[in-house]
């Protein structure tokens, strides 16, 4: 009932995060509409009030040249700048005491101090036709005819026409004049052909102050005086405008944001939510039924799903995958109980392995010759590694350790037939060299899977001590003298028995002293590894010196455990098969066991 509660709860804030992102979606696609369309707007008031002071100072320049004699009015403004002396400027200078060089000197030109030029009637018509027109246009702040003399570097602005916050323009008393540099032309020249510029000329000054200016140029006879109709204007209401605009976006945008995330979330739950939920139901009783046993009652393959999208597609494959899941299951039953039956035929198989090795110690407790002591640990459920010893006749004891190609059951029946035939060579009092060569013909005859096995065969003389053995490709023995370390015995190594007929195999002999031991494994004891690093002889010999005189019971032992302490946790790679004997002598007079730990 909790589990099913929590899924609910989940589902529902599914809902509620889907609403949640179709909103905001909204919201940032709508900032991003009003943003392009307030720059949009920005732009488009902007560009029109640029052409519109352009084509305004162009029409003023047309009207005043052809009703006009602008040169006429220009050649005496330039003959009075150009009359001036530095004394006239300093009398002038009285009507703008605070001004000085580099700063505008603005005074007014009266009549009584000798100047008509606001008297001549060509000045009155420029006067009239600029007043005339900044009256018209309502955004129009004001109009003037410049004059710039490169010569004297004085500018003058005639019939200089202002609003200066006004409804109606009007018409100074004076002629403005005042002192330039050049490079004042040429950011006139740069404004005339840039938005930006034109309008970052005032902006700079108040970014509230948003204005345009342009300057329509005159054709005049002297190259150093150049003459331009000016026109400015403001646009004082345009960010009140802007903020009218951006206040009625946002309200708009907010409704439609609401009522389309609505909207939106409605067709969302109908077309997402609302087949996600159906599915979860579903899978929540499958998972239940499953739980309690319930296998033929169909779940994801009963949704009646029709949306035509990858949520179709999800039932119709959740719904194979529930069929194939009981097929699954049907075959999985069979399977455990085909592995069931496996693993206890392979419990027998490895039991009876185990008994068809001597398994019981000590061995021969009768005879005090020698004491020897056996063990094999395989790697799967059976191996192919196995050893072997048993009395050829009162005075021979025959010795052998073995290591088959590959594991499991097919290593475990070569290894069978190979011990078999190796016993019944021995006790028919072969020598080991012989014993080799038959067994390795016998395999070889029938052998189509090329298997093959490593041996070391031997043969104790008990009045003697003289062991007579032969090795076909199998691991080195390691022999103790009476008061000696651990040594590897390098002998004369055969070919495999089983890899080709008719090979030949040498003998030799070794001469056990009583007291004597020797120890023969199989290749799981040096191989055992680690990662990349094995085991290893010089581990193998010294586990066994660190034993001392330990029983060979002990020394098997020993090396156990050392390769089960190199290994740790990992897993076992191949059979671990050793053997030991310990020669006592005739009388066994060297049987010291009670000595030992």
């Amino acid at each position: 009932m909790k589990q099913t509660e929590k899924r609910t709860k989940k589902r529902e804030r599914l809902a509620r995060k889907l609403t949640r992102i179709n909103i905001v979606q909204f919201f940032i696609l709508g900032v991003v509409i009003m943003l392009v369309a307030v720059g949009l707007f920005l732009y488009s008031t902007l560009r029109a009030g640029y052409e519109d002071t352009r084509l305004l100072a162009h029409s003023a320049a047309d009207l005043v040249g052809m009703y006009t004699d602008v040169p006429g009015l220009v050649d005496e403004v330039v003959r009075q700048e150009r009359s001036f002396s530095d004394a006239f400027e300093e009398t002038m200078r009285k009507y703008d005491p605070e001004a000085h060089d580099g700063q505008l000197i603005n005074y007014r030109w009266y009549t009584e101090q000798g100047s008509p030029l606001a008297e001549r009637g060509d000045y009155q018509k420029v006067a009239d036709t600029f007043l005339a027109l900044a009256g018209r246009n309502r955004k129009i702040n004001g109009m003037c005819l410049m004059v710039f003399d490169k010569e004297t570097h004085i500018a003058a602005l005639l019939a200089d026409v202002e609003k200066l916050g006004a409804p109606e323009s009007t018409l100074g008393d004076y002629v403005l004049w005042r002192r330039f540099e050049d490079i004042e032309l040429d950011h006139i020249e740069e404004e005339r052909g840039s938005l930006l510029k034109n309008l970052c000329r005032y902006m700079r000054i108040d970014p509230s102050y948003v204005a345009f200016a342009w300057y329509e140029p005159f054709a005049y006879a002297d190259d150093n005086v150049v003459v331009f109709v000016e026109a400015d204007a403001f646009y004082a209401s345009l960010w009140v405008t802007v903020g009218t605009f951006l206040l009625i976006f946002s309200v708009t945008l907010l409704a439609v944001v609401l009522v389309m995330g609505a909207l939106f979330s409605r067709r969302t739950q109908r077309l997402i939510v609302e087949p996600i939920k159906a599915i979860a139901v579903a899978a929540g009783a499958y998972t239940g039924d499953r739980r309690a046993g319930v296998r033929d009652q169909p779940h994801f393959s009963a949704l009646e799903l029709h949306t035509g999208d990858e949520l179709e597609d999800l039932v119709e494959t959740m719904a194979e995958m529930e069929r194939e899941v009981g097929t699954f299951e049907d075959h999985l039953r069979q399977i455990t109980a085909e592995t069931e039956r496996v693993n206890t035929e392979l419990a027998l198989a490895t039991r009876i392995q185990a008994d068809m090795l001597p398994n019981i110690f000590p061995a021969f407790p009768e005879r005090r010759e020698f004491e020897i002591h056996a063990s094999m640990t395989p790697a799967k459920e059976v191996g192919g590694d196995f050893y072997d010893f048993y009395l050829i006749d009162r005075d021979h004891l025959g010795l052998v350790i073995a290591d088959v190609s590959g594991k499991g059951i097919p290593a475990a029946m070569f290894m069978m037939m190979a011990k078999s035939m190796l016993q019944t060579q021995a006790m028919a009092g072969h020598s080991p060299r012989q014993v080799l060569t038959t067994v390795n013909n016998l395999l070889c005859a029938n052998n189509r899977e090329k298997m093959f096995v490593t041996v070391w065969l031997g043969s104790l003389d008990l009045n003697t001590g003289v062991l007579t053995a032969a090795s076909a490709g199998h691991e080195y023995p390691i022999l103790k003298a009476p008061g000696e370390p651990f040594e590897i015995f390098r002998d004369k190594h055969g070919f495999v028995l089983g890899g080709m007929k008719n090979m030949k195999y040498t003998e030799y002999e070794i001469r056990l002293e009583p007291g004597s031991r020797l120890f023969v494994y199989t290749d799981g004891v040096p191989e055992a590894k680690v990662g990349k690093e094995m085991f290893g002889m010089e581990r193998t010999v010294a586990a066994l010196n660190s034993a001392g005189d330990a029983s060979p019971a002990g020394l098997l032992a020993a090396v156990d455990e050392s390769v089960r302490r190199f290994v740790g946790d990992a897993e076992q790679f191949d059979d671990l098969t050793m053997l030991c004997l310990e020669y006592l002598g005739p009388d066994g007079k060297a049987d010291h066991t009670d000595d030992r730990n």
